[in-house]
């Protein structure tokens, strides 16, 4: 399994042949899928991937969590303490171990900071205002075999997108830390979040508005666009057998549109799903 994964941590591929790629490249999105034709193919040879990684019968069952107090019941005050109460509970959920986990935190603006990490005493990143997706960080095993994370200090005053961004940096250690790929391929890791149960709150982060009292426009935070998880998230619940899941009314209302039209797809040309995969 691990030649299959993409070493191109950029996006998602598959096997194909150049020519073959070429001639799926050329050919037009098919009527009523929101993603295009070669990114329909590589997200659904991704699902099989993690499928075989983490167990179909294991995804059909796993609970979804929701951005509820029922799930998550903490009282969100901006602090250290709320996000590891967070990190227990997507960490249980993604079954890494609590106690294995390291969490380290940063600022915005922060270009160099200094660590006893494996990787080397200083380290240079680039802020949240540079790069979208440097909301948290995984550096992978320290010298007593736990896992090392950190968190852009700005997560703490935003819940759904502090359990995304830990959500994501534990897929890390689902893929890397116990051995699964060999080479980080981040869109990987974010449908990672899918299989265990926490794909809603990456979804909803991909594509966001905002408006203050002196600016508005959007941002988008992770890997995938709002259309590839509404994409993934249809794979997901076809998978479970979920006609109407509730947790589709947690999504945002775009990611829920694409969620829809990607349901309807799968449904109405099943004969082409899975296609021009190589597992």
């Amino acid at each position: 399994m691990l030649s299959k994964v993409p070493a191109d941590a950029t996006y998602l591929t598959t096997n194909l042949s150049e020519f073959e790629r070429e001639a799926i490249v050329n050919v037009p999105q098919r009527d009523g899928c929101p993603v295009s034709e070669i990114s329909r193919l590589r997200l659904e040879e991704a699902f099989l991937i993690l499928l075989e990684f983490f167990g179909k019968e294991n995804t059909q069952h796993r609970r979804v969590l929701i951005p509820h107090f029922s799930h998550f019941p903490i009282s969100y005050n901006g602090t250290e303490q709320t996000a590891n109460e967070t990190l227990k509970i997507v960490a249980a959920q993604m079954e890494v171990p609590f106690d294995r986990i390291i969490l380290g935190y940063y600022d915005d603006g922060v270009r160099e900071v200094s660590t006893g990490s494996p990787f080397g005493g200083r380290i240079f990143l680039q802020s949240e205002k540079d790069d979208q997706n440097a909301a948290g960080l995984y550096w992978g095993r320290t010298e007593d075999d736990k896992y090392e994370i950190w968190l852009n200090r700005g997560n703490l005053t935003e819940p759904e997108g502090l359990v995304a961004t830990l959500a994501h940096e534990i897929a890390h250690i689902k893929l890397l830390g116990e051995n699964r790929i060999a080479v980080n391929n981040e869109p990987l890791t974010d449908l990672t979040t899918i299989f265990f149960g926490l794909g809603i709150f990456n979804a909803n982060e991909a594509f966001q508005t905002f408006r203050n009292f002196d600016s508005h426009g959007w941002r988008s935070k992770g890997y995938l666009s709002q259309t590839q998880w509404g994409y993934a998230l249809a794979l997901f619940a076809n998978l479970r057998g979920e006609e109407s899941p509730q947790w589709i009314d947690h999504l945002m209302p775009n990611v829920k549109g694409d969620f829809l039209k990607s349901q309807k797809f799968i449904l109405n040309n099943r004969d082409i799903m899975f296609q021009n995969t190589n597992l």
